[in-house]
């Protein structure tokens, strides 16, 4: 049975309600969290936006120089840009038949080609890739696979397996995002009470603590089931819920399984 943690890492340039409450920045965290994840030999798989790779190129390095470490690709600008919230417009006004949160087809191939050259910059080849807040559309698989792309996370299903999909291996999250399910920076209990949030794993939102209980149930569950169990831990967030504890017992408490990273899987 394979354990995938991965992570996702987005550039401070874009000013995200979670970057408010951090003293560093995301990448500085990811460093952190792959140094905890690697006092017990964890692999990790970061999905970084390309800009961060831009912003921050020697803490990059840092990541690139890490043996447990495989990065990969979360955007360019993550849907920051003019071009992204126009052509979101346009899906919300014709009810998605044109238009989409990644761009028109060209905008988006140009996104995926500048983080792939900010990686290779690095020396570091993109095989995997995972869009901020999930978000694809009916382009992206064939882009992808059209800049070498092989593995895609994209997905939150709880009984998710991994399997081949318009030529890319689909590596879905099956164990509860942390972001959206664990108390942290804004979301408080009061915000939470008054969010209309929820997802595949429903709206419960836990400690953190008690959230890595709550993943360390679904790995259970994938590993008496056979199946590969992917876990979301964005370092910012476990950052901020704790100081890093919890994903340090997470790590501890998984040791002894088999980890690959997501291409790896």
């Amino acid at each position: 049975m394979t354990v995938c943690i991965t992570g996702d890492v987005h550039h401070m340039s874009m000013e995200t309600r979670d970057q408010a409450y951090m003293d560093g920045t995301e990448v500085e965290a990811a460093v952190e969290y792959a140094r905890i994840a690697g006092k017990y030999d964890v692999p990790v798989t970061l999905f970084l936006t390309g800009k961060s790779v831009i912003e921050e190129p020697e803490k990059v390095r840092t990541l690139v120089a890490m043996d447990n470490v495989e990065l990969g690709g979360h955007d360019y600008w993550a849907f920051t840009t003019p071009v992204h919230a126009a052509w979101r417009a346009l899906g919300k006004v014709t009810r998605n038949r044109i238009g989409s949160w990644n761009g028109p087809r060209p905008f988006q191939a140009h996104e995926i080609r500048k983080t792939v050259a900010a990686f290779g910059d690095l020396g570091v080849t993109v095989r995997s890739w995972r869009d901020h807040a999930y978000r694809h559309d009916r382009h992206t698989a064939d882009l992808l696979s059209q800049y070498d792309i092989t593995h895609f996370s994209d997905t939150v299903e709880p009984d998710g397996t991994v399997h081949k999909e318009n030529g890319l291996t689909v590596v879905p999250v099956n164990t509860p995002p942390d972001h959206e399910h664990v108390y942290h920076s804004f979301r408080t209990r009061d915000f939470v009470a008054n969010d209309d949030f929820e997802g595949p794993f429903g709206a419960e939102s836990r400690d953190v603590e008690d959230w890595a209980e709550w993943v360390l149930d679904h790995v259970a569950d994938h590993r008496c089931a056979g199946k590969t169990a992917t876990v979301l831990a964005h370092p910012a967030c476990m950052q901020l819920a704790d100081g890093f504890t919890a994903f340090e017992d997470l790590c501890a408490a998984i040791d002894g399984g088999r980890f690959l990273s997501a291409v790896e899987g």
